[in-house]
């Protein structure tokens, strides 16, 4: 993950002037290696210009990337360098109230992409009320790594063809592949338990009974508050509670979903 970098109030900005010297010259200074020799290249001994900024050129006001608003001076923003080549990275920055960064955000990367299906298939489980709708979203995450898997294989088969022979590269890549595929079958079976193992939480589960009559229609609940049908209970065994208002409170839907997170944890697991 790059280091977010949180700035309390952004300052103008100006373009910079070379300082110069006593000659005329800009100046330089000497960059430096971790051994503390200056370091080379193949025209020589490496340099750096001396800057400063100059107060004749201010430059525009940065935008955020996520919502393009102007980040004004006096503003609170936060900004990121994700490396990208040997020589640094380009700088992204976001207002203060958005959210930070993914990594998928400024990254391509296998692992990038595989935390962003992780992501949002969790997002989306969040919202499922049923083991059908879990199943669903397994289901579309197991194809995205199928997909992934796919490009991986692609890859190989054009190495392959480059060099006219496999090469180590190609089968590292065909392993991937092989192992994304696996991962991808793990994910969509995996067991997802069913929502009737949690009870009502308002009434703290006075209001259902293991109705072993609900087939007669002649179902009494235990603790005395009232009769309970077939119909009231749909044949499941729970029967109205005097507190419930809502079919929906039967079911403790965030204990569900918190024991789906655990049972499906294999979405968090690559392989590779």
């Amino acid at each position: 993950m790059a280091r977010i970098t949180r700035v309390r109030k952004a300052q103008q900005r100006y373009a910079t002037k070379p300082v110069l010297g006593e000659d005329g010259q800009p100046l330089r200074t000497p960059v430096m290696g971790k051994n503390g020799e200056q370091k080379t290249s193949k025209r020589g001994p490496v340099f750096m210009a001396v800057t400063v900024a100059d107060k004749t050129k201010p430059l525009p006001n940065e935008k955020c990337g996520k919502c393009g608003v102007e980040i004004k001076p006096g503003d609170p923003y936060k900004h990121i360098s994700p490396k990208s080549g040997p020589y640094g990275g380009r700088r992204l920055v976001r207002c203060d109230s958005c959210p930070d960064w993914f990594v998928w955000d400024y990254s391509s990367s296998m692992s990038a992409r595989v935390a962003q299906m992780a992501y949002n298939c969790e997002q989306e489980i969040e919202g499922c009320e049923d083991p059908e709708s879990v199943k669903s979203a397994l289901s579309s995450m197991a194809e995205e790594i199928r997909e992934l898997a796919g490009e991986k294989r692609e890859s190989a088969s054009n190495i392959e063809e480059g060099f006219g022979h496999p090469t180590s590269a190609s089968e590292e890549l065909e392993s991937v592949a092989d192992q994304l595929d696996d991962w991808a079958t793990e994910v969509e079976d995996a067991d997802v338990p069913e929502t009737d193992e949690y009870t009502c939480q308002t009434c703290m589960g006075d209001g259902e009974e293991a109705c072993s009559e609900c087939d007669e229609g002649t179902a009494t609940s235990t603790d005395g508050t009232g009769t309970g049908k077939c119909e009231n209970c749909d044949g499941t065994g729970r029967v109205q509670c005097s507190e419930c208002e809502a079919e929906e409170d039967y079911v403790d839907l965030d204990a569900w979903r918190a024991a789906v997170q655990d049972d499906v944890s294999i979405i968090n697991e690559c392989p590779v």
